[in-house]
């Protein structure tokens, strides 16, 4: 199914001249990395015409009026939108190329917290530790292989049961502790 769509600069201007209902259902270290201001955060994952009432209270969004979508690219944008169109609401528009072409237009951004999300500094200090291991192996010992080969262990377990140890032990890290956003814009 195909839903309307707005660019940047329009839904922009559109937020300047009036308020308008914005809900971003990227997961919320994403949305604290960086948002639209005014955007709530109601992730896919947990999206339902219910969870939608909750955080936008007004029941003429998205049958009377706009009810806009992001995340960001739009891809889930769009599967949100399947998900409330079938629960009834009908005046669904998407950002178009999502938080990431808000951002490529130099629109106002939002930051609460960490810049980078959890998943990427993740993959980073797997990235690091692995080139870390193969580098000592190929010049102190051969048993770093072995402690590379158990990073891929770690990493097959954290996929096959949806729990990193890593994730946890860096979403306890000083720079990913809650902080309220801060109030203002920055870009």
């Amino acid at each position: 199914m195909t839903y309307k769509t707005v660019s940047p600069f329009d839904l922009q201007t559109r937020r300047l001249l009036r308020p308008v209902a914005l809900i971003d259902v990227r997961e919320p270290d994403e949305f604290k990395a960086g948002h639209i201001p005014g955007a709530h955060s109601v992730p896919l994952s947990g999206l339902s015409a219910a969870s939608l009432a909750a955080n936008v209270p007004s029941p003429k969004l998205g049958r009377e009026e706009p009810l806009y979508l992001t995340c960001l690219s739009g891809i889930r944008a769009e599967k949100a939108a399947g998900r409330l169109s079938a629960a009834g609401l009908t005046n669904l528009v998407l950002l178009e190329g999502g938080a990431k072409a808000w951002e490529e237009a130099r629109l106002p951004i939002r930051r609460c917290g960490a810049s980078l999300n959890l998943m990427r500094q993740v993959q980073i200090a797997v990235g690091i530790l692995l080139v870390l291991k193969v580098v000592l192996g190929f010049t102190l010992h051969q048993l770093f292989f072995a402690a590379a080969g158990m990073i891929g262990i770690g990493l097959l377990a954290a996929g096959l049961t949806n729990w990193c140890g890593m994730a946890q032990l860096l979403a306890r890290m000083p720079w990913n502790r809650p902080t309220p956003c801060a109030q203002g814009v920055s870009s």
